[in-house]
């Protein structure tokens, strides 16, 4: 073993596997798209609303180890593909 602990390791594997968010991701919340991630220590996520998440993003940045913030796409122009 390389002598880092269990929530170590995982914390490199849950890292590793993070995605961009997807009309399918649901805020925790309310139930709208989430645009916010936020990645906590358990490797759990909590998902949010733009809505929620910047009503609660002071107080996510200070629990979770990360935290994805997707909102720029809001204001983004829809890409077409042919």
């Amino acid at each position: 073993m390389t002598g880092k602990t269990r929530n170590e390791r995982m914390k490199i594997v849950t890292t590793a596997v993070a995605q961009t968010l997807t009309a399918s991701d649901r805020c925790d919340r309310c139930g709208a798209q989430a645009f916010i991630r936020a990645r906590l220590g358990s490797g759990q996520d909590l998902l949010f609303c733009a809505h929620h998440g910047r009503e609660h993003l002071d107080k996510l940045r200070e629990i979770a180890e990360e935290v994805i913030d997707e909102t720029d796409r809001l204001h983004s122009e829809p890409t077409i593909e042919v």
